[in-house]
């Protein structure tokens, strides 16, 4: 039984992504129309002082590109934050985010923004417990830390004019970074950030709620079919210390990088429709058309050009660790964050890109060779 379910999963998967392209197509350019239609709707709400701080040129790269999952106490943002909207301009904002994002992306990135409540509670306890033991610029530090983890903490900046040929938006704030470009009437979206810390809530009348439990529960199933020669060639190291650079704020891919881990076309048939369940939960937060559309550019390279890497301890994935699915057009960091293994480990990040259309830039590069022809 659980043998045809796999199979039936995969055949969604390969029909959402690649059966029907001029579907996709329409699907697309109709999120592009609703996405557009609300962020022209949230500018409306904003005086002029507002849009001059919101709006940036589309060929502003560093400011596309300067986003961050840090706390802004570590790294300030630019554009507006929520806590500066009245009613009707956040109304309006989370319109734009809604058409942006899928129904689980959506709740996924409200879910990651409540958690700074927590954090801010955690770490008020923390300064008023150690009181005058905390030295001066501790204890500064500490409450800029406490104003930077604030549920309004989080920033929105819009490049180009929402309408035309080429444009697009990216909100951003701790632990959560998400990014939209529309060409011709194409969506890009990544890269995305989406992290949580807790994880699971511990105590208190949340206890037990989750983030990012889905891409969680996708890699442990997928773990968990690999046999020992499958390990042997998937881990890279046991510790999560040696893990490569997550593909963070600032990373680019490596064109001539060589693969890392266990080969997707060494995995049996079941294993593969195992990481295509996982690959569907990483990239679900996009809209249904773009994700579908990049699903069929993942399909189009083929499964086998993915490669698969691990470091930490493959058997226990309450542990620190990193997972890496790399390929043409599928770049994918998943971690499990702490100081130590020892430490407190209640704390993901993951990390989705496209090393062959990051930002849109693929599709923006041809737009403009295509506008600037005789």
């Amino acid at each position: 039984m659980k043998y045809f379910i796999l199979i039936a999963l995969g055949a969604l998967f390969t029909a959402n992504a690649g059966a029907h392209p001029d579907h996709n197509e329409i699907g697309m350019r109709q999120e592009a129309a609703a996405m557009t239609e609300a962020t022209r709707a949230f500018l409306a709400t904003l005086n002029e002082e507002q849009r001059e701080s919101v709006q940036f040129d589309l060929d502003d790269t560093d400011a596309r590109r300067g986003w961050s999952n840090l706390p802004t106490a570590m790294v300030p943002r630019a554009g507006l934050t929520i806590r500066g909207l009245d009613d009707t301009q956040r109304i309006a904002l989370h319109g734009m985010l809604a058409r942006g994002l899928s129904s689980e992306g959506y709740g996924e990135a409200m879910h990651i923004m409540s958690l700074e409540e927590s954090l801010h509670a955690g770490l008020s306890q923390m300064i008023a417990a150690q009181g005058d033991d905390l030295t001066a610029e501790r204890r500064a530090q500490g409450e800029a830390f406490l104003a930077s983890y604030d549920p309004e903490n989080y920033w929105v900046r819009i490049f180009g004019t929402p309408g035309s040929d080429a444009w697009s938006w990216v909100f951003d704030g701790h632990h959560l970074a998400i990014t939209a470009t529309v060409v011709e009437g194409r969506i890009a979206f990544t890269p995305v950030f989406l992290g949580a810390a807790p994880q699971m809530m511990m105590a208190g009348s949340s206890a037990g709620h989750r983030a990012l439990q889905h891409e969680l529960d996708r890699v442990s199933d997928l773990m968990a079919s690999f046999d020992a020669a499958q390990i042997d060639a998937l881990v890279q190291s046991t510790t999560r210390d040696d893990a490569a650079e997550f593909a963070g704020p600032g990373w680019a891919p490596e064109a001539d990088a060589a693969p890392l881990g266990l080969s997707a076309a060494t995995l049996t048939e079941d294993q593969q429709l195992l990481l295509r369940r996982a690959i569907r939960e990483f990239i679900g937060a996009a809209s249904s058309a773009a994700a579908d559309a990049q699903l069929a550019h993942i399909e189009s390279d083929g499964l086998e050009a993915l490669h698969l890497a691990w470091w930490g301890d493959a058997g226990d994935l309450s542990r620190r660790f990193m997972l890496r699915i790399s390929g043409p057009s599928l770049h994918i960091d998943f971690a499990r964050e702490g100081q130590s293994d020892d430490g407190d480990v209640n704390h993901v990040h993951i990390i989705v890109r496209d090393p062959a259309n990051e930002y849109g830039e693929n599709w923006l590069e041809s737009h403009y060779e295509e506008a600037h022809e005789d």
